[in-house]
């Protein structure tokens, strides 16, 4: 009998769609995060970043006033990095990055928009 799949992750994660530039040594990439956590990202990227490549991030996280954002900056590695299926592109993957140097006060912004986001989508059901 198959085991229940058990969800490992510390942080709430939630699919949205956030502008982040991702640079390593060599090579830089423009994305917009499939998800986030306060942890990390998942996001699709043209190009190719190797694992354990250590990269800097820019997010830029919306604020209430939807005119303006919040630049994160972060440090962070790529634990995962597969071919993506649904990119046009040749050389297309999904990257998943753990935040490894990330400012307290930028943590607390990002965990502030999750939960934002969260009891948005809240449904309360009589």
């Amino acid at each position: 009998m198959p085991r229940p799949k058990v969800e490992r992750r510390r942080q709430p994660r939630i699919e949205e769609k956030i502008p982040l530039k991702i640079k390593d040594e060599s090579f830089d990439a423009i994305s917009v995060t499939k998800n986030i956590s306060c942890s990390g990202v998942f996001c699709q990227v043209e190009g190719y970043f190797p694992l354990l490549s250590k990269v800097k991030i820019v997010l830029l996280l919306p604020s209430e006033e939807r005119s303006k954002a919040h630049p994160i900056h972060v440090e962070g590695v790529v634990v995962r990095s597969e071919p993506a299926k649904d990119c046009p592109g040749t050389d297309c993957r999904n990257i998943a990055i753990f935040f490894n140097k990330i400012k307290k006060q930028d943590q607390n912004k990002i965990s502030s928009y999750i939960n934002s986001i969260l009891a948005k989508r809240m449904v309360i059901i009589n």
